[in-house]
C-alpha cells in the first residue's frame, strides 16, 4: 500500500522591503549634486555622471520635478 505523507504547510516568511530607487530618483540626486556644486545641469554634465543622452531625454522631466521637490525647503514661522 502506498502512503502519502502530507507536506508541512508553513506560512511564507515575509521578505523585507527592498531599498531600490528608481532611475528618475538617481538622476534627480545627480542633478541636485551638480546644482549645489555650482555647475549647470545639462545634457553634457549629466553625461559626465554616466547618463546617456537618450536616457536623459527620457527621464529628465520627471527627475527635474523630483529634484525640485527635494530641494524645496519648508520654513515654518517661529
Amino acid at each position: 500500500m502506498i502512503r502519502f505523507q502530507p507536506e508541512a504547510t508553513t506560512p511564507p516568511v515575509p521578505q523585507p522591503q527592498r531599498c531600490i530607487r528608481s532611475l528618475q530618483e538617481r538622476m534627480a540626486d545627480d542633478m541636485r549634486e551638480l546644482a549645489f556644486a555650482g555647475r549647470n545641469v545639462s545634457l553634457e554634465t549629466l553625461g559626465e555622471c554616466g547618463w546617456t543622452p537618450d536616457t536623459v531625454k527620457l527621464l529628465a522631466p520627471e527627475a527635474r520635478e523630483i529634484a525640485r521637490r527635494k530641494s524645496t525647503r519648508q520654513v515654518g514661522a517661529a
